[in-house]
């Protein structure tokens, strides 16, 4: 039980406390994504990170949650690739093609903000 704890506060996502550039932050995103990794996810995703989407905005617990309890149960899971990626400074952002998932496949447009090797934001349009 403490173990599990401990994996789970060493699995947060801290600014600043790793060494990652923007786009190799994104890619650890979309590798857990893919992955249906939560604590792939929270590495990665600041614990303060807000996501801007259709469905309204998410942050902080209620995002990784979101994740556990609504997207990564999806049969057939969602698998996101890349298409066309533009960086600029803290910014990444990407076309991307879903296949699988409940509603099929589609594309769509997110917008990566980081900040210290974590994700602090997104915003994802569809």
């Amino acid at each position: 039980m403490i173990a599990a704890a401990l994996v789970s506060v060493l699995a947060v996502c801290e600014p600043g406390a790793v060494a990652r550039t923007p786009v190799e932050a994104v890619d650890a995103f979309m590798t857990a994504y893919n992955a249906r990794d939560v604590e792939g996810v929270r590495a990665v995703l600041s614990p303060q990170a807000r996501v801007l989407a259709g469905y309204g905005e998410l942050t902080g617990a209620r995002l990784t949650d979101n994740y556990r309890d609504v997207i990564f149960v999806a049969d057939p899971p969602y698998v996101m690739r890349p298409l066309q990626q533009m960086t600029s400074g803290d910014l990444v952002a990407q076309t991307e093609a879903y296949t699988g998932g409940q509603t099929g496949a589609f594309t769509g447009l997110t917008v990566y903000r980081v900040e210290g090797g974590c994700i602090v934001e997104m915003s994802v349009n569809r």
